[in-house]
């Protein structure tokens, strides 16, 4: 999988994608081609190659600033570099874009050689043999220097326009055009002995755009360098403050707080209850989120972490409904939870996050479909959370309840604008089988009509005299 593909599925990492301050054209291009790396030590240098930096940034600012305008200067030649190696010769157009691009290279270059995250070649003669008058400037034009017999003809060219003889003048031009096809052919035949220092150039000025925006980003942000699970030791994941930078900033914006939640997920099933409004959809979104930024080589929104590297995050939110096929939100969910079970019998190292599971069918069949999932899994060796509204469900798994609703909070009146500052969001050991009841409370917080919620209490108290 690559960032493109992710976008698409990840909750929150849009948001972040289109937060980064990429320079150059290049540098957006290779974000979004950026592969999923499982190799622990293969992440780990990503997110080293950050921190280093992110130290530099905060210890020499000045230096920073140079890098970065310089990486703006950056364009795409890819297609110059094309036209080198197929032995076209280069226009006047082209040589400007190699010099521009070698000038840069060279500016950049002094960063590299403090910060030596990325290896750079040497593009200084690149840029001589194109600035051969030492101008020191991007501009490009086939200089005198490149050709006595050019320098003599243009003087002359010069000298005959002067006194006005413009039929001589007009047959010297053809001849100095023709001078300065040579020259740009002598220039290209140059060129080509450097053609893959500038594709290699290319490609390291874009990861280095792409680090130098993954470390801003960690800073803007306060996002944390995760421990990467090493290959062979204890394998499992733990967050602490975890949060959701999308949501947080939405509530923060609205004058609300966020409250980031502790969470350690260990290859096995984990099934999570709590109340309507407790979190728990946005908890799976969160551990999603961070898993994708940490295995893309981001920093995570988190105050520690620790990740154990997964092949794929595999979601089922539930949501899945599919107009244009025909499928109803339940035979989507029905064949997303088919193909995880699929992965994992296969035998893959994935992430398991299943939201809600059959949510839209009646409560009997949807609890056993709950509890068959919970058996299937629990054996499996991989890391499944499922949040749920039912109760009874048997099976082997940890249990974790969100605290949910807590009323001795309370100071003032109850409303609609502050009912979620009474929501503790954080994470219980749970042992019973029993989920919270909270919704009917909820539901005569949200001003939902009383009458509706009397008739209903009356059916909860029959039915716990029945059970009795």
């Amino acid at each position: 999988m690559q960032v493109r593909e992710a976008i698409k599925q990840i909750s929150g990492f849009r948001y972040l994608i289109d937060r980064l301050e990429l320079r150059s054209g290049v540098g957006r291009e290779r974000i979004l081609h950026q592969p999923w790396m499982e190799c622990s030590e293969t992440i780990e240098k990503e997110l080293e190659k950050t921190e280093q930096i992110i130290r530099v940034a905060a210890t020499n600012p000045p230096l920073t600033c140079k890098f970065r305008k310089a990486l703006e200067r950056v364009k795409n030649i890819r297609g110059t570099i094309k036209r080198l190696s197929e032995n076209t010769v280069l226009d006047d157009l082209e040589l400007f874009e190699i010099k521009n691009f070698a000038s840069a290279v060279v500016e950049i270059r002094a960063f590299t050689e403090y910060c030596p995250v990325v290896e750079l070649p040497d593009l200084t003669a690149v840029f001589v043999l194109l600035d051969p008058e030492n101008t020191g400037i991007s501009h490009f034009y086939i200089y005198d220097v490149y050709s006595p017999d050019l320098a003599a003809l243009r003087k002359e060219i010069r000298l005959k326009k002067s006194a006005g003889e413009e039929e001589v003048t007009e047959a010297l031009y053809f001849k100095s055009v023709e001078i300065e096809d040579r020259v740009r052919g002598e220039l290209t035949v140059k060129l080509q002995g450097y053609k893959e220092s500038l594709s290699k150039a290319l490609e390291g000025v874009a990861h280095l755009d792409v680090l130098q925006a993954k470390a801003l980003l960690a800073v803007q942000l306060d996002l944390c360098r995760p421990e990467v699970c090493a290959e062979g030791g204890e394998v499992y994941t733990a967050y602490e403050g975890l949060f959701h930078p999308e949501i947080k900033d939405n509530l923060q914006r609205n004058g609300k707080d966020y409250q980031a939640v502790d969470i350690v997920i260990r290859p096995e099933v984990t099934l999570i209850t709590g109340a309507n409004m407790a979190g728990k959809t946005v908890l799976l979104k969160s551990v999603a989120l961070a898993q994708c930024l940490c295995q893309f080589g981001f920093y995570v929104p988190a105050k520690c972490a620790r990740v154990a590297s997964v092949a794929e995050v595999a979601i089922s939110s539930g949501d899945g409904q599919d107009e244009l096929s025909g499928l109803s939100s339940f035979a989507a969910e029905m064949l997303c939870v088919d193909r995880i079970i699929r992965e994992v019998k296969a035998g893959r190292k994935i992430l398991v996050l299943i939201d809600e599971l059959a949510r839209t069918t009646n409560p009997a069949e949807g609890r056993a479909l709950v509890c068959g999932v919970v058996e299937l899994l629990a054996g499996a060796g991989v890391p499944v959370l499922i949040t749920t509204h039912y109760s009874g469900i048997e099976g082997r798994c940890r249990r974790l309840r969100v605290r949910g609703f807590r009323e001795e909070k309370i100071e003032g009146a109850l409303t609609l604008a502050n009912v979620t500052s009474f929501i503790d969001y954080s994470l219980v050991e749970e042992e019973r089988e029993e989920v919270p009841r909270e919704a009917i409370r909820i539901a005569e917080i949200l001003g939902v009509d009383g009458e509706l919620l009397e008739k209903a209490r009356r059916v909860m108290e029959k039915e716990n005299r029945i059970k009795k």
